[in-house]
C-alpha cells in the first residue's frame, strides 16, 4: 500500500514539473487551459468549445473608466496576483445594457506548440459607435491560417465620444481606447506566440472607419503593419461629428439635466453623474431620430487642446487628399448591396419609406451644405431622381433605397479612399456578392440574394457554425475570405499565388487603373465598380462638401 502511494506521489510530481514547463494542462483529460504571462499578471485561457485554438476572454488593457476618468483617456490596468481566470465576456454600455469595466480585449491562439512568432490580426467590431463589442468566438478558420486573432472593446456613444474640448472631455475616448489596447499587445502578445511586429488592425462598419482614422493618427505609430477596411471609411458623413457641443447639448435636453448649459466644465459634471445605462439608452433614442447620415457621438476634431494626447487634430479628408498618414499595405472591402442591414429597419421601423417621399431634403447627407434653401430642393431633387427615377420609394424600389443609403454612407467615400491610399503604398479592393446561409438574415429581404453590410466578417469570424450539412459553396466561401484575411495578415497580399481556393491574382489597386477582385461563388477580377454612381456623388461633395472644424473653434 505504501508503494503504491509513493509511486502515485512520484507521477504527481513529475506532471507538475512538465505542466511547470509547458504552463498547460489537461490535454489529455476533461479540462484543458493553458497560463501565460503578462506584464500585469498571469492569464489562463481556455480551449475553445467551438474548435481548436486557446481563447483568452476578457483581458483588461485599462482601467474602468469611471467617475471623473468617464470621458479621458484610458489609463494602464492594475495589475493582480495569482491567475487572471480569463474566461469573462462583457460589452460596454450600450441600448440600457453594458457595464463601464469593459475595456477588455481577447486573444486567439492555436493550441499546437508555436515554433515561431505568428502574425496577429486584431479585430476592431462596428455598431455605428453606439453599440458592439469584441467577438468571443467562431475563429476555428482564422487561426487554421497559422495566425494569432485578437478582439477588442472599447467605450461607445457619449462614454467613448463625448467631445467638449476640455481636460474632462477632450474627446476620441474610445479611439484612444483602441490606441491602448494597440499598445497593451505591443508588450505582451510576444508572450502568447505573437509577433508585435506583423500585427494588422481589421474593422467593420465603424470598425473600418476606425481602422483608417488609425491609419490617420499620429497617436499610433507603430502599432501596427498593415490594414483591412470592411464596409466604410474615415470620410463618411457618419463618422467625425462637425458639431459636437451641440450634440452634447441635445442628448443633454433628453437626459433633462437640471440646467442646459454652455459652461462646458457644467456641463461635463451632469454628464460623470448619469448612470452608464440611462446615458447608453437615451442615446440610440437620439441616434434613431437621426435622417441625414449622422450618428450622433462619434470621433470628433480634437484641435489644439492638449494636442500631444489628441487622437484626430484635422479633418480625415484634408489628411487624405494632402496624403498625411501611415503609408502601410491596406485592403478595403465592400458588399454588393451595402444599404441591406444597414438601414433595412429603418424603412419599416422608422418608416423612412413614407417620410423619404415626403420630404426628400430630410434625408440629404448633413455634410453637403448649400447656400440657399431653393439650392438644396434642387440638388434633391435631381439626387433623388438619380437613384429612384420617376418612381415613387416605394416596396417597388427597395433595391434603390438600400443603394442610396449604400453609396453616400459607405461606397463613395471607400472608393475614393483606396483611390488615395493607392498612390502611396499597396492596397487592394474587394467587391463580396456572395449571398448564403452564413451571413445576415432579415424576413423583409429574403427575396434579395446580395451580401449585405457586415456580410464579409461573417465568413471569417463565424457568428454561425459551418455545419457538414452546409452547402459547399458556403464551405468554400468561408475558406476563401479567411485565407485572403489570413495571406494579407501574412504577407500584405491577399492572393500570392494562384490555387485551387484561389484561382486568380488579385492585382493591387493603381492609381490610372482601379481594379476590384469580384467574390460571389465565382472568383473574378472587375474594374471600377460603380463608377457612374460614385462619379455623381464626387460632383456634388466637390461644390457643396461641408468644411470640418476642431471642436475648440465652437468655445467662445
Amino acid at each position: 500500500m505504501l508503494r503504491v502511494i509513493i509511486i502515485n506521489i512520484i507521477i504527481i510530481v513529475l506532471t507538475n514539473c512538465v505542466d511547470g514547463l509547458f504552463n498547460t494542462k489537461g490535454f489529455k483529460s476533461g479540462v484543458q487551459y493553458k497560463d501565460v504571462t503578462t506584464n500585469y499578471g498571469v492569464v489562463r485561457g481556455r480551449v475553445a468549445s467551438d474548435g481548436e485554438y486557446f481563447a483568452y476572454l476578457g483581458i483588461p488593457y485599462a482601467t474602468p473608466p469611471v467617475a471623473t476618468k468617464r470621458f479621458k483617456a484610458p489609463f494602464p490596468p492594475a495589475p493582480w496576483d495569482g491567475v487572471f481566470e480569463a474566461n469573462r465576456t462583457v460589452i460596454c454600455p450600450q441600448n440600457g445594457k453594458g457595464e463601464e469595466d469593459c475595456l477588455i480585449l481577447n486573444i486567439f491562439t492555436p493550441t499546437e506548440t508555436i515554433q515561431h512568432s505568428l502574425p496577429v490580426l486584431v479585430y476592431i467590431h462596428g455598431g455605428s459607435f453606439l453599440i458592439g463589442s469584441g467577438p468571443t468566438k467562431g475563429m476555428d478558420f482564422l487561426i487554421k491560417e497559422n495566425i494569432i486573432v485578437v478582439t477588442i472593446n472599447y467605450r461607445l456613444g457619449a462614454l467613448g465620444f463625448l467631445c467638449l474640448g476640455i481636460e474632462e472631455a477632450p474627446g476620441n475616448a474610445g479611439m484612444k481606447d483602441q490606441v491602448a489596447a494597440l499598445k497593451w499587445l505591443q508588450g505582451n502578445i510576444a508572450n502568447f506566440g505573437g509577433d508585435p511586429q506583423q500585427v494588422t488592425i481589421y474593422g467593420m462598419s465603424a470598425g473600418a472607419a476606425s481602422v483608417e482614422l488609425l491609419v490617420l493618427s499620429k497617436t499610433s505609430e507603430d502599432l501596427f503593419r498593415r490594414a483591412i477596411a470592411e464596409s466604410a471609411s474615415a470620410t463618411s458623413v457618419w463618422v467625425t461629428d462637425a458639431n459636437p457641443i451641440k450634440t452634447a447639448l441635445n442628448v443633454a435636453s433628453a437626459l433633462k439635466f437640471p440646467t442646459i448649459t454652455n459652461n462646458m466644465s457644467k456641463l461635463v459634471e451632469y454628464y460623470q453623474q448619469v448612470p452608464a445605462n440611462e446615458l447608453s439608452e437615451i442615446n440610440t433614442e437620439y441616434y434613431n431620430n437621426l435622417t441625414d447620415g449622422t450618428f450622433g457621438f462619434v470621433p470628433c476634431i480634437e484641435g489644439n487642446f492638449n494636442i500631444k494626447q489628441a487622437f484626430l487634430v484635422e479633418s480625415p479628408y484634408k489628411m487624405l487628399v494632402k496624403e498625411k498618414f501611415k503609408k502601410v499595405p491596406i485592403m478595403f472591402m465592400f458588399a454588393t448591396l451595402e444599404g441591406l442591414y444597414l438601414r433595412s429597419r429603418e424603412y419599416y421601423d422608422n418608416n423612412y419609406k413614407d417620410r423619404m417621399e415626403e420630404n426628400f431634403l430630410d434625408f440629404m447627407p448633413a455634410d453637403l451644405i448649400f447656400d440657399t434653401i431653393e439650392i438644396k430642393k434642387e440638388i434633391s431633387k435631381n439626387v433623388k431622381y438619380f437613384y429612384f427615377g420617376n418612381h415613387t420609394v416605394s416596396n417597388d424600389t427597395v433595391v434603390e433605397y438600400l443603394n442610396y443609403f449604400g453609396d453616400y454612407l459607405v461606397l463613395r467615400p471607400l472608393l475614393n479612399s483606396v483611390e488615395i491610399h493607392a498612390n502611396n503604398n499597396p492596397a487592394y479592393l474587394l467587391e463580396f456578392a456572395y449571398k448564403g446561409n452564413m451571413g445576415s438574415s432579415e424576413r423583409f429581404y429574403e427575396n434579395i440574394k446580395i451580401a449585405g453590410h457586415g456580410d464579409i466578417v461573417k465568413h471569417a469570424i463565424l457568428y454561425k457554425p459551418l455545419r457538414n450539412e452546409d452547402n459547399e459553396d458556403d464551405k468554400v466561401t468561408v475558406m476563401r475570405v479567411s485565407k485572403i484575411i489570413a495571406n494579407f495578415v501574412k504577407f500584405g497580399n491577399p492572393t500570392p499565388t494562384r490555387s485551387s481556393l484561389l484561382p486568380r491574382l488579385w492585382p493591387a489597386v493603381q492609381s490610372n487603373n482601379v481594379s476590384c477582385l469580384y467574390l460571389n461563388s465565382d472568383f473574378d477580377v472587375i474594374e471600377e465598380p460603380y463608377w457612374e454612381r460614385k462619379l455623381f456623388w464626387d460632383q456634388l461633395y466637390a461644390k457643396f462638401r461641408r468644411p470640418l472644424r476642431p471642436v475648440d473653434s465652437d468655445l467662445q
